[in-house]
């Protein structure tokens, strides 16, 4: 008897299989806490306020849950980097109760969208870290968002059959990962991040969508390791 792959390892395997990340997670579930994990390992030092803040404010849906809304929780430790996972018990029944796999419309399709952040978020720092590499807050958003059009056009081109989408489709998926509107955060320096990672992005997968698909492959490994500065540029050159 073989146990069905969760939602969560089939994403990871897609993310690993594109860029051909080194991660050595075996099993991602081990560094997934929800609301009571969240509690028992970082609330104290969330209700002294002592985490750092380095992501947008929560949206208003976020504000029933442990600590507000997911998040990559990072920790320096001696031997190296403690990497976790939290997504909000809220976000999890809705992608139980609408799953992903068999339909994406307004009422999962942000979960969604925030569960391959997240994700992509952790696959890339462990890589990183095995790798002795660089990563900037600004390439972590650049990525992700680069890596959401990428998973979300490959499960709407599944659920209709289509190596190709519609031009429709293509447009909704767009619309879902670069045009959701403002970006809420206190920070300036925060909004303007998570503006100018998406723009970049948005730029790039259209340049990405150009070529043809045997090419894709080679062009997002190449992109994924290159310096925060040099992906700047690369796009500058390519869009």
């Amino acid at each position: 008897m073989r146990s069905r792959t969760s939602l969560l390892e089939t994403l990871q395997r897609v993310i690993e299989r594109t860029y051909d990340l080194d991660t050595g997670v075996n099993d991602i579930a081990r560094f997934v806490i929800g609301d009571e994990g969240f509690r028992a390992l970082y609330g104290r030092w969330h209700d002294a306020g002592l985490i750092r803040e380095t992501v947008a404010d929560p949206p208003p849906a976020a504000a029933g849950s442990a600590s507000g809304w997911a998040r990559t929780l990072v920790r320096e430790r001696d031997e190296g980097l403690a990497l976790s996972i939290y997504y909000p018990d809220s976000l999890v029944r809705c992608l139980e109760g609408n799953d992903p796999t068999r339909r994406l419309d307004d009422g999962n399709v942000d979960s969604f969208n925030t569960l391959v952040e997240e994700l992509d978020h952790f696959l890339v720092l462990a890589d990183r870290f095995r790798s002795n590499g660089v990563v900037s807050l600004m390439d972590l958003e650049l990525h992700a968002n680069v890596t959401k059009y990428l998973v979300l056009k490959m499960f709407v081109g599944k659920m209709r059959g289509a190596r190709r989408l519609a031009p429709e489709d293509a447009a909704w998926v767009r619309q879902q990962v670069f045009d959701r509107g403002e970006f809420v955060a206190a920070d300036p320096g925060v909004r303007d991040r998570y503006r100018e990672a998406s723009r970049l992005a948005a730029r790039y997968v259209t340049a990405l969508d150009g070529m043809s698909p045997s090419a894709r492959p080679a062009a997002l490994r190449r992109f994924h390791r290159m310096s925060p500065q040099a992906k700047v540029a690369h796009i500058n050159a390519v869009s």
